[in-house]
Formats: C-alpha cells, sequence, structure tokens
C-alpha cells in the first residue's frame, strides 16, 4: 500500500542527531535510577517518525553490532536516508516507508524506543498507538523517549500560532504560506505595544526566536494542522493506562526542585506528595514549552533517592575551565571553573579542582571514574589534603561532587568510553558520515558526540583528506593548494605541517576522529 503524499514530502524536515534521545543518555539515566537498562552493545532501537534517519544512522555507525528501525509515513524522506544508509554501507539500518498506526508485532521488541517531535504533531488515535507500540514492544528493561509541547508555556505560544496559522492557511503553495506567517507575525510584532504589555512583549520575544529559524521549521512547528500540547500530568496518566511509569526527563536537571531557591523546593516537597505533581508544579513555575519525557514498564522498580555511589560505574566528562590562570589546586582556596556555553562551579576541595583539570585535558572524551580518581589522586600526591571534609575519602568526596555537578548540568555521564579520540593519531580516521556529509556541501554535520557542528566549507574539504590511509606527513602533502580560512600560508603551496596539526586537534576536539 502506497502512503499518500504528506506535507513533509513537499517540505521535508532537515533531519538532525538528538543528543539527548541517545541510547547512553537515556541508559545512564536509568542507572543513576537503580535500573539495570539493556546493554548497548547489541540493543536494538526503534524511532517512530524518523524522517530521513538523521538521528538514527549516526548511532548505527558507531554502535555496529545494535540494530535500529525507522518508521516514517514521508516516502520522499525515507528515500533520502535509505540512499545515505546504502552510500555508507551499513547494514544494521532500516527506514521503512510506513505509518506508525500499521507498527505492529512484526518488527520485534526494542530496548529503546524513540519518538522525538512526533506526538504533538499526531491525531489522538496515532498519539495513543504511540504508547500502545510502547506498552507491547518495549522489553522488559527498555526505555521509551517521547518529546511533547507542554502546557501551560504553549498557552501563550498557541496564540502566536493562531494569529500566523489564521492568515497563512488561505495560502496554499508551502513557501508562500511560511513567508505570510512570518509577516503576520512581523506584523504583530511591530504594531502591538510591547511596553507593560505582556501580549505585545509575547509576539516580540516570538519573533526574535522565529527570526532565524528554518522555513521547514515554521511550517511544521506552528503551521501544521495538529499541534496540540498537553499538561505533564495528562501524559503521566495517558502513559499510565498502558502500564508505563515515569522514569525521568533527558534533561536531567531540569527535573530537580533542588534548583529552585530553598523556600520553593520546601513548598514543592510539602505539596506534591509523587514525583508526577512535583514535576507539574515546576512546570507551573517554569511555564514549560516542551518536555523530553522516559518511560519505563509499570513493574520496573526505580530508586528515586540518588546517592554519589551511583556515579562509580559511569565515565564523566566535562570542559569547565578555571578562571584563575594561577590555579592553586593543593590549598582549600576556593575556585571558580567556567563552561563555554554557560554554568560555573565553586568549589574549594582540591580533589574537585584536579578532577576538573583532567576532565578538561581529556574532553570531549569520557573518563571511567576509577580511571579519574586514580588520576586526580596522582596529579595532587597523597600528602595534599584533599578535600574540606577529612571525614570522608579522596572518592567519596569526588563522586559526591560529581552528582551536584551532573545535577546542576554542568558535567555528563555516560556508561562507558566515547567512540572517538581527544588527540589525533598518526593516522587520524574522520567518520564516514562527516566524510560524506562534507563531500556532499554539506556544512551542518554530526560528530561522535551526537551533536550537530557547523564547518565552513574549507574545513569540510580538509576533513574528507582523514580517511584513515593517511600519516600526517601525507595528510600535509595532500593539502598542497588547499587554503584554509583562518590560516595564514605563507605561500602558495598550502598548510604547513603545523597548521595541519593544530587542525587535526580541532576536528579531534570537535569530536569528528573515531577511537
Amino acid at each position: 500500500m502506497t502512503n499518500a503524499p504528506t506535507s513533509y514530502d513537499e517540505v521535508p524536515y532537515e533531519s538532525f542527531p538528538f543528543a539527548d534521545t541517545h541510547p547512553d543518555r537515556l541508559a545512564t539515566l536509568a542507572r543513576l535510577f537503580g535500573l539495570q537498562p539493556p546493554p548497548l552493545k547489541n540493543c536494538r532501537v526503534l524511532e517512530l517518525g524518523c524522517a530521513g534517519g538523521g538521528n538514527l544512522i549516526p548511532m548505527a555507525l558507531t554502535m555496529p553490532d545494535a540494530q535500529f528501525v525507522g518508521i516514517d509515513l514521508s516516502a520522499v524522506q525515507v528515500a533520502q536516508g535509505q540512499q545515505v544508509i546504502a552510500e555508507l554501507g551499513l547494514t544494521n539500518i532500516r527506514l521503512l516507508a510506513m505509518s506508525i498506526t500499521d507498527v505492529d508485532e512484526s518488527l520485534g521488541q526494542f530496548d529503546f524506543i524513540l519518538t522525538h517531535g512526533v506526538y504533538s504533531w499526531v491525531p489522538d488515535t496515532v498519539q495513543d498507538k504511540i504508547l500502545s507500540i510502547c506498552a507491547r514492544q518495549l522489553s522488559s528493561n527498555g526505555i521509551a523517549y517521547i518529546s511533547y509541547n507542554t502546557l501551560p508555556g504553549w498557552h501563550m505560544r498557541g496564540m502566536v500560532r493562531d494569529a500566523m496559522r489564521y492568515h497563512a492557511t488561505q495560502f496554499a503553495d508551502p513557501v508562500q504560506r511560511v513567508a505570510q506567517a512570518r509577516a503576520t507575525l512581523d506584523f504583530l510584532a511591530r504594531w502591538v505595544p510591547a511596553d507593560n504589555n505582556a501580549y505585545g512583549m509575547l509576539l516580540k520575544s516570538e519573533l526574535d526566536i522565529l527570526r532565524n529559524a528554518q522555513d521547514y521549521y515554521i511550517l511544521h512547528e506552528h503551521l501544521e494542522d495538529i499541534n496540540e500540547p498537553i499538561y505533564f500530568h495528562e501524559f503521566a496518566a495517558r502513559a499510565a493506562c498502558h502500564g508505563l511509569h515515569y522514569l525521568a526527563e533527558a534533561n536531567f536537571s531540569s527535573m530537580l526542585a533542588s534548583n529552585f531557591p530553598e523556600q520553593v523546593h520546601d513548598t514543592l516537597v510539602r505539596i506534591s506528595d509523587d514525583v508526577v505533581r512535583q514535576e507539574q508544579f515546576m512546570d507551573f513555575l517554569r511555564n514549560r514549552t516542551f518536555r523530553q519525557t522516559l518511560l519505563v514498564h509499570d513493574a520496573t522498580p526505580i530508586v528515586r533517592s540518588l546517592t554519589p555511589d551511583c556515579v562509580k560505574p559511569l565515565w564523566p566528562s566535562a570542559n569547565l575551565i578555571p578562571v584563575n590562570p594561577n590555579l592553586n589546586l593543593t590549598s582549600q582556596q576556593e575556585e571558580l571553573f567556567k563552561r563555554a556555553n554557560g554554568g560555573m562551579l565553586r568549589t574549594p576541595n582540591a580533589v574537585t579542582k584536579a578532577a576538573m583539570v583532567v576532565l578538561a585535558r581529556c574532553w570531549p572524551a569520557a573518563m571511567a571514574f576509577s580511571a579519574l580518581s586514580a588520576a586526580v589522586v596522582q596529579l595532587l600526591g597523597q600528602a595534599t589534603q584533599m578535600s574540606s571534609r577529612p571525614d570522608l575519602s579522596a572518592e567519596a568526596v569526588l563522586a559526591s561532587d560529581l552528582l551536584q555537578c551532573y545535577t546542576a548540568g554542568l558535567i555528563e555521564l555516560h556508561t562507558g568510553p566515547s567512540p572517538f579520540v581527544s588527540q589525533p593519531g598518526e593516522r587520524p580516521k574522520a567518520t564516514s558520515l562527516a566524510r560524506w556529509q562534507t563531500a556532499h556541501g554539506i556544512r551542518q554535520i554530526a560528530n561522535l558526540r551526537h551533536e550537530v557542528i557547523t564547518l565552513e566549507a574549507d574545513q569540510g574539504r580538509f576533513l574528507q583528506l582523514l580517511d584513515g590511509t593517511r600519516s600526517r606527513e601525507e595528510i600535509c602533502r595532500a593539502a598542497q593548494g588547499l587554503a584554509l580560512a583562518g590560516t595564514a600560508s605563507t605561500d602558495a603551496t598550502g598548510l604547513s605541517q603545523e597548521q595541519v596539526d593544530q587542525l587535526l586537534i580541532q576536528m579531534a576536539r570537535c569530536a569528528l576522529l573515531q577511537a
């Protein structure tokens, strides 16, 4: 049966990796809450609404023994993804052009089921089918990820959507529809006063958000016929009807009442007798618009009280840079560490300060907790007082502080080693997907942290040289005549060995070089 063309055939939704959906992140959260998630090495992953496979293909590349299945109604997008899969020679991934409503047990059981950017945009019957699939085809200790627009935040955003749709949907051509939607929002934002006017402030805020948004995003996020946000407690109740239980949010730091002022935290604990009620009250406080919720089977026991011991089997990674260039590791002097994309750590503990130095050197790769603990002791020396808490061992202090940093969103935790290197080897090799993307003129490419990064065209040409067959010297020779923006070549012969080495380090720091 051939599916009828969809708006996603006409204007495909650009398909990218979403780091929050990666099985490593989901399994890490499960472990923190006392679960034993399926081993990642040979897990099975299903994505409902996979578009062109931009989220699944990078996973399949780095997890060759796992199996991946993607479902999407858009035959055009599925065909695009199938072409990429064929050209990369991947055999552990299938993309199928079919409706979510046609998914049945013939596809088998899955350890991770992912549904990103779908639930709010489909009819009630399909929403129910998504939860039904999770209930029937999720393995006994598996994890389902579902993202959706949520209330109360979408009450206000919905007003903007209604205004744009009221005018724009009279136009048949999608390009014209988006242009008219932009014009409508611009007109309203310009003429509705913002001073002491909540509606005017909202319009200007949305205009700022959407001004640089791609046309496909506006078309599918704001102009589709269906976009139905839901309160979190309503979503949790629907999941419960299917025998599914709330585990966590993919963004762990958003779950914690402790991130609010103490008085707010105490009130939330007093008035919320379970995790769902507490999460709902936090949504009211934040005016939340979007959630990435993880579900497990009802029978799965969840340990809600986290202890530092849960960090010890995991692999931390972090890039926190000391503010003080003359960092004092051996005293109990308080030091500040900043993260490049925001956030700050303040600590007097020598062991924690040393850990941040070690992790920054290792970045972007993760390090086993045991290896990190040993590296910290070696860096500081056994005789150093490593903590302002002498009653605790260095390992206990490290585990406690890492857990606090994780809950604040300052560091990452992983279930195992990174699939990339932080320092280039003698014959550096970029991922086949990154080389394929740059060869096709794609500038926004997938790295091995399951993120999107942007490369300039000349950086992409350099990346294509890194196929694992060339030594650094051979890369330098192959780069003859290749001039890159920001590199000051003294002649027309191309890049110097020093420039090549700098570029290789840059590629490694972007998590583009395979382990």
